[in-house]
């Protein structure tokens, strides 16, 4: 199955902008797809305004939930399945 992740943070939330700060930089998400088993789709973000989104595809949701933990409880994350139409 397909899923749509968008996430978004504050940007005193912000690891790139905040160095000082020890809040976590985002990880590579290809990368971290390889890691978990999980396909990686497309990705990409919206700096100033501090948005961010992926497809990527997994049989199993549990994967996806891993995938974003890094960043669980400081960005805001919603994810929805999502069919590919022709």
């Amino acid at each position: 199955m397909r899923f749509h992740i968008d996430s978004k943070h504050a940007p005193e939330d912000c690891g790139l902008a905040n160095p000082d700060k020890g809040i976590p930089m985002a990880p590579n998400w290809s990368e971290r797809c390889k890691e978990l088993g999980i396909t990686y789709v497309a990705g990409g973000t919206c700096q100033p305004q501090h948005n961010h989104f992926m497809f990527v595809e997994t049989d199993d949701m549990d994967k996806v939930r891993d995938l974003m933990l890094p960043m669980m409880g400081i960005w805001d994350i919603t994810v929805t399945p999502v069919k590919e139409r022709a």
